[in-house]
């Protein structure tokens, strides 16, 4: 039983920090109890609420309280903190980036909190940072005896888009082995608009300028594989995600096929009025639901049903 007393055989607790339209909560679908959501973005969490009935937080993770972390009683704690402090854009600042001041602020909850299980993302080179080396320091000392750690991509379980992320869970008891990966999947092709919508168009003297610097992915090609859609896909023209080519030339990936690469099943429904500038930058900014139950499934209390 955890702190708060329900039965071993009831679904795990599940506290989600930095949820962002939810993709652990789809991750999860019905292994887990989802009590609450957090994110300082007020638009993701209306995303979010469209989708699912869990109770959302509009509030920095620093923010909040103690004991309002202990009264939630979740047994697990997942969190996707901002990774600008580790990329290359971000400039690799590591502890002098004041966006790392609130996962410093969540290490230092999860040493006072202790929940039974703790899971995060962020970029791969997060792996090499300061911070980690203090994650894992914090962990070791507030009795998380099982640390599984790796650097997980889509296509290693089969999905045609790139999206190489660190990844951990952290255990107060044991974790059992990640399933074997299944490096063969569906073609792009299959994650496709059946009739796409209008406005996705690539500009054909936009293309002739870029076209070097453009990734293309051809529906017709069974190996093909888009690269990584980042917040900026629809803004900036290159290293933002892949453009497909079509006979008049090449379109963007629309909001909802970046959600089917992602793995977000088919019920999730983005609000009908949200503009597609601000789809492209949320879904784009979400998570490789496929990589994180993999991660998960070493939770023993969930790994037989994801």
């Amino acid at each position: 039983m955890s702190a708060g007393g329900h039965g071993a055989r009831d679904p795990l607790r599940a506290l989600e920090l930095y949820c962002g339209i939810g993709g652990c909560a789809a991750a999860l679908g019905d292994s887990a109890t989802p009590v609450a959501a957090v994110d300082v973005n007020r638009l993701a969490l209306e995303v979010y609420s469209h989708n699912y009935p869990h109770p959302v937080v509009p509030a920095l993770v620093e923010s909040i309280a103690i004991d309002q972390l202990r009264a939630w009683d979740a047994d697990l704690w997942w969190a996707s903190p901002p990774c600008q402090p580790f990329t290359r854009r971000g400039l690799r600042r590591d502890l002098a980036d004041p966006r790392a001041e609130t996962f410093l602020a969540l290490i230092e909850r999860i040493a006072e909190v202790r929940p039974r299980y703790v899971a995060l993302e962020n970029v791969p080179g997060f792996e090499s940072s300061q911070v980690h080396e203090r994650l894992l320091t914090t962990l070791e000392k507030a009795g998380y005896r099982s640390v599984e750690e790796c650097l997980l991509c889509p296509t290693e379980l089969g999905i045609p888009n790139r999206r190489r992320r660190y990844y951990l869970v952290a255990a107060r008891g044991r974790l059992v082995p990640r399933p074997a990966r299944r490096t063969r999947g569906a073609p792009l092709g299959s994650y496709l608009d059946p009739e796409p919508p209008d406005g996705l168009e690539v500009d054909a003297d936009l293309l002739e300028s870029y076209r070097a610097a453009m990734h293309l992915a051809r529906a017709d090609d069974p190996a093909a594989v888009t690269h990584c859609f980042t917040s900026a896909y629809g803004r900036s023209h290159v290293r933002s995600g892949s453009y497909l080519a079509t006979p008049a030339g090449a379109r963007r990936f629309s909001p909802a096929e970046v959600l089917r690469l992602l793995g977000f099943p088919d019920s999730y429904r983005l609000p009908p009025d949200l503009p597609i500038a601000n789809a492209w930058r949320l879904v784009a900014n979400s998570l490789s639901i496929a990589a994180v139950r993999h991660i998960l499934a070493t939770v023993p209390e969930i790994g037989d049903s994801l």
